[in-house]
């Protein structure tokens, strides 16, 4: 059935990465011309929690006359990769072909999780325009002769089979994400770290240009003052010419002290000449070196991003998730052991940033004795300086505990001025 235009439909990507609409309650592959075949496989809503962008291309599916045109095989150069994330098919083709190779792939049951631009070398050291990973969770044998059996078909096509568990198909997508945006974390760190490399070297060299030419000008400086003691000397050497009872002495003086001046304007021109070619080359080593602290800038900044991004995708599976009964519910399976008085429930699930606190009072339900003694409070302690994510107590996250037995009262506390802090630790007392 054609969709319908009156009805405002976003363009969902279907989990083997096509276009696909929601209709009566199920997501159908969207193909060119924005129809939909309710004949065809279809998928659960929630497994389709990927939108298109506004004015991004449709990635329309394959028809099963895209599929029939190209059961000739394909022509080109591929490889199979398998490691411990799965198989994946590397390949050399226009994007044409590789819409098309990915549509054949899928029509043989070889599930495909996310195809893309490659953008880093296969294990066997050669590069390919294009990656797909497939959800095939068998041999690299199994999975090679699959393959095979779609590029390069027998003449008689033999059937192949590859199950996909829905639950592993997500978790696989969320695998996939996570494995690319750490190979860019990881290739902008070492790009970060040379830069930075670059930058100590440039500056060492910078210090380096600076003292040679303190030394050039201090040798400038001394050569000036030889040459005004020489016109000195050659001034009273003028004057006594000629006066004296030693003429012919006073004569070979002179001669001397003109040799010694042509050789003093000498040195001077080839230490003026040294020290211009030494203000170029520190003024270049600064501009480079200024250029490359703004590359680790930008790289630093590209992490942060990264690190972002990555954060809000684990929101978003997060909010997705079906909800478990909450904190309250949580707290008492992961600690065992601890009681949870006053309002700590309510502050634990306020936090932007629970890690630090989560560790801490996992070391306490193992029985470790962490922090200090509190202060006038006896059999109570403190573990203070604890990261919470909240703007403005970023360090100030409080955990107060005391053992009773086998159990352990357990308050949880941020702290925002000295007098709040010292009503809750009185509220302690009456516990």
């Amino acid at each position: 059935m054609e969709v319908e235009a009156a009805i405002r439909r976003p363009v969902r990507l279907t989990p083997n990465g096509y276009a696909g609409v929601a209709y009566a309650g199920s997501v159908y592959a969207l193909h060119v011309g924005d129809v939909i075949d309710l004949s065809e496989p279809s998928w659960e809503i929630a497994d389709c929690d990927r939108f298109l962008f506004a004015g991004a291309d449709i990635p329309y599916a394959p028809t099963s006359d895209d599929v029939d045109a190209v059961t000739k095989g394909f022509d080109i150069d591929w490889y199979l990769e398998s490691n411990q994330y799965g198989h994946y098919v590397v390949f050399n083709a226009p994007e044409r072909v590789a819409s098309q190779l990915v549509g054949a792939l899928e029509a043989a049951d070889l599930s495909v999780q996310r195809w893309d631009v490659s953008h880093r070398p296969a294990d066997n050291g050669n590069f390919y325009d294009w990656f797909a990973r497939l959800r095939f969770k068998g041999s690299r044998g199994e999975a090679l002769a699959l393959v095979g059996a779609v590029i390069s078909p027998p003449a008689v096509a033999a059937p192949v089979t590859a199950p996909v568990d829905p639950t592993a198909a997500r978790l696989a997508d969320a695998e996939a994400r996570i494995e690319e945006l750490l190979d860019q974390l990881y290739a902008l760190n070492q790009r970060a770290e040379a830069a930075e490399r670059e930058v100590a070297h440039l500056q060492g060299a910078v210090a380096s240009a600076e003292a040679n030419e303190r030394g050039h000008r201090e040798a400038l400086a001394l050569a000036e003052r030889r040459r005004s003691d020489l016109q000195s000397q050659l001034a009273a050497l003028r004057e006594n010419v000629g006066s004296g009872p030693d003429t012919a002495e006073l004569v070979r003086s002179l001669a001397d002290a003109e040799e010694l001046r042509e050789l003093a304007l000498a040195e001077n021109a080839t230490l003026l000449d040294r020290a211009s070619s030494s203000e170029l080359e520190a003024e270049e080593q600064r501009s480079r070196a200024d250029d490359l602290a703004d590359q680790v800038g930008a790289l630093v900044d590209r992490v942060a991003e990264l690190e972002a991004l990555e954060m809000e995708r684990l929101r978003a599976a997060t909010a997705n998730r079906p909800r478990r009964g909450g904190v309250a519910e949580f707290l008492p399976i992961a600690f065992s052991r601890l009681d949870f008085i006053l309002d700590a429930v309510d502050v634990i699930a306020n936090l932007e940033s629970p890690s630090s606190i989560m560790r801490a009072l996992a070391e306490i339900d193992a029985g470790q004795l962490v922090g200090k003694d509190l202060e006038g409070m006896p059999g109570w302690f403190e573990v203070s300086k604890l990261a919470t994510g909240i703007a403005g107590s970023q360090r100030l996250g409080r955990i107060y505990y005391k053992p009773d037995g086998g159990r352990v009262f357990v308050s949880v506390h941020i702290k925002q001025d000295e007098k709040q802090q010292k009503r809750h630790i009185d509220r302690l007392r009456a516990v």
